[in-house]
């Protein structure tokens, strides 16, 4: 492994900053568009004295600004999140019960990172830098001093590791605080954001590096007691640099600060496990392989260019649209000042007077020949330029659609289900581009989660129930292998047609499967978009979530003891599923041995729950009442010789028959749903119970 020093590192960021000097500018000047800074003097007086002149110059006075290039970044961005705002994890194979529970441990605490780190505020921000800049990055780590603070550890000594303690004997603390930990997701601006000179694809290039300026303060308290780096930082603490400030219009000074770049090696032959460092140009500040080896940076452009790994935004197609719009809004201003009043022309010698003034009435008397009226001008021979620049600006952007007036009234669901996916298409491209850096980002996050969340925090994200099955998140696979994450468009569209889907569902199989599986009709309601209820629908699901549980552990090697409350019908089911699988036979011995040990438990429990049904039935049939003809014919043992006899039944044994089968009807209908196997084993059992209890 090659280290590098500061002086290969300067030479690397020199040569990557030199290469990308016109992209930079151009994405610095795609902020100011969007912000409405048009022009590089501006100025309030300038304006109000071109205002207040009289007379006009023969050049231009103003400068306007009619800003669509902002609406259009805005109606890129909305269009964006809506079609594509989020990412959901999917088993890999939907058929493995471990990869199930992965993806749904991994789905919840996604879930709640994404709630402390108001991810709806930062996707937005994302998909702003995405569409108005033209590139987006965001590196995502674990910063060991973010999160809530734990105080102050106790000082060691630096020779021999005992503790220290003050004088009065209470233990001495270290001035350098500790927190509890968190992930930090950094947006890089695509200004700031380098790569290698020889790089042709952000997503294969050897590394990436990134700028920033950090505050001289904080630098020292993370830095901690190491002379070295001190001085580095302290070296440019007296140095100013110029920093690009969108908020101001350009370019501001910052003192205080310090300028620090950092490097991300990929993975590869020449670092294994990846490798970074992070320096200022003074020296290296901190280095060494990448945490776990993962890659902590994400990036996604919204635009290729040729030969370049760089992108570019829409930006750049409106510009010259927007640059002719201000031309023309500026001559028609131009011509409203200078010559918008109406003139009154007379000969020279003629001379105006007040005349005679009646109600609602101003007259003027003149001398001479009468006065001509000159009316002026409001410039709307510029204006149908102007419309028409405008128009061909969004024709160019392919946002005519979205400009035009949206007629109310009612449709049908299938038509503008169908109108929604049409439109989805314009944005295909961009919308899928924000998808797979979502996918990235949050890829990156769980990799890390699996590595760094403690226990409790894991405990939170997926509740107290999911407990027994911590192990399961934290030994999972490489994400690739064990789940994947989707994209995901939660815009109402999507969910009403999903909704609609489920409906039909429901409302043709629905009787069939509350009769025969009422968990899988809990399982149908809970994935409905509009009706997730899950603490209303655990009961019809609590055994599916038991059985599931219960697997994972059999799965683990653990061997859950039955409980007699277990809905054994439903885990024989599951449990002989589970066996029959192809996967099952590489299992180890130990782990199928208590697969078939809770199986024939099971079947057990559920033979002697029946024998005890079949005790309470044996008690003597009531023989009273009416003798009622049922529709079977028996031997006539009176008389051999003659035709078989229709049965006479009394109404009482007919009535405590009924009972009884009402009684076992459920235990049998479970029977009947269970697989042959299933079956003849607990026949079995049934058959040779009285004989063992003899």
């Amino acid at each position: 492994m090659a280290n590098l020093k500061i002086t290969d590192l300067n030479q690397l960021f020199t040569e990557a900053d030199q290469v990308d000097q016109a992209i930079f500018a151009e994405q610095r000047s795609n902020v100011l568009l969007i912000t409405g800074e048009h022009y590089a003097n501006r100025g309030a007086k300038f304006l109000n004295s071109a205002r207040d002149q009289k007379d006009g110059a023969s050049e231009q006075k103003l400068r306007l600004t009619k800003n669509h290039i902002q609406r259009i970044v805005k109606t890129y961005v909305n269009n964006i999140l809506t079609y594509a705002p989020g990412v959901t994890i999917l088993p890999k194979n939907e058929t493995e019960m471990q990869d199930i529970k992965a993806a749904e441990l991994h789905n919840a605490v996604l879930m709640d990172i994404k709630d402390r780190h108001q991810s709806k505020k930062k996707v937005r921000q994302w998909c702003e830098s995405f569409v108005g800049i033209g590139e987006v990055a965001v590196k995502v780590f674990w910063d060991p001093m973010a999160g809530e603070f734990k105080g102050y550890p106790q000082a060691q000594d630096a020779l021999t590791g005992a503790m220290e303690f003050n004088e009065d004997g209470t233990p001495k603390e270290t001035e350098i605080p500790q927190f509890s930990g968190d992930f930090v997701f950094e947006q890089i601006y695509g200004f700031n954001l380098f790569r290698p000179k020889s790089a042709k694809d952000m997503d294969t290039a050897e590394w990436i590096g990134l700028r920033k300026m950090a505050s001289l303060d904080e630098l020292l308290i993370r830095v901690g007691e190491d002379a070295e780096k001190k001085k580095m930082l302290q070296e440019g603490q007296d140095e100013t640099y110029i920093v690009f400030d969108g908020s101001q219009g350009g370019y501001s000074e910052a003192k205080g600060q310090v300028m620090l770049r950092e490097f991300y090696f990929r993975p590869g032959p020449k670092y294994p496990k990846g490798y970074f460092y992070i320096t200022t140009p003074h020296g290296i500040l901190w280095e060494g392989e990448l945490p776990f080896g993962i890659f902590p940076i994400a990036f996604a452009g919204f635009e290729d260019i040729t030969t370049t790994p760089r992108c570019r935004s829409i930006v750049k197609t409106c510009r010259p649209y927007q640059a002719e719009i201000n031309r023309a809004a500026s001559k028609i201003a131009e011509h409203q000042i200078t010559l918008g009043d109406d003139k009154l022309i007379y000969q020279a010698g003629a001379k105006l007077t007040n005349g005679s003034i009646l109600p609602g009435v101003r007259g003027i008397q003149t001398t001479g020949a009468a006065p001509t009226i000159l009316q002026g001008r409001d410039g709307s021979q510029y204006l149908e330029y102007l419309k028409s620049q405008i128009a061909e600006m969004y024709q160019a952007a392919m946002l005519e659609e979205d400009m035009a007036v949206k007629a109310d009234g009612q449709m049908d669901p299938y038509a503008m289900l169908f109108k929604s996916i049409r439109q989805k298409k314009r944005f295909a491209v961009p919308a899928g581009r924000f998808e797979q850096f979502l996918v990235d980002v949050y890829t990156i996050t769980l990799d890390l989660a699996r590595h760094y969340l403690p226990d409790d925090a894991v405990i939170y994200a997926v509740g107290r129930r999911e407990q027994v099955n911590i192990a399961e998140f934290k030994n999972s696979s490489k994400l690739c292998y064990q789940i994947k994450l989707e994209p995901q468009s939660e815009d109402g569209e999507s969910l009403m047609g999903k909704q609609i889907m489920l409906n039909h569902i429901l409302q043709y199989i629905g009787p069939q499967l509350a009769q025969s599986n009422p968990e899988q009709v809990g399982m149908i309601i809970q994935n409905m978009p509009f009706a997730n209820m899950k603490e209303a629908l655990s009961d019809l699901t609590v055994d599916y979530e038991n059985v599931k549980n219960d697997i994972l552990a059999l799965d683990r090697g653990e061997f859950p003891v039955p409980n007699p409350t277990d809905n054994h019908a439903y885990y024989i089911k599951r449990l002989t599923n589970r066996i029959k699988q192809a996967d099952f036979r590489y299992l180890p011995m130990p782990v199928k041995q208590n697969y078939l040990k809770k199986l024939e438990a099971h079947e057990q429990i559920e033979v002697e729950q029946l024998q005890k049904i079949k005790q309470a039935q044996s008690e003597l049939i009531p023989v009273g009442g009416a003798m009622i003809a049922a529709e079977m014919y028996v031997e006539n043992k009176e008389d051999p010789g003659k035709p078989p006899k229709r049965v006479r039944i009394p109404y009482q044994a007919l009535d405590w028959l009924l009972k009884m089968l009402e009684t076992q009807g459920a235990p049998l209908h479970k029977l009947e749903a269970m697989q042959l196997c299933a079956q003849g084993q607990m026949a079995q059992m049934f058959l040779s119970g009285p004989q063992q209890a003899a």
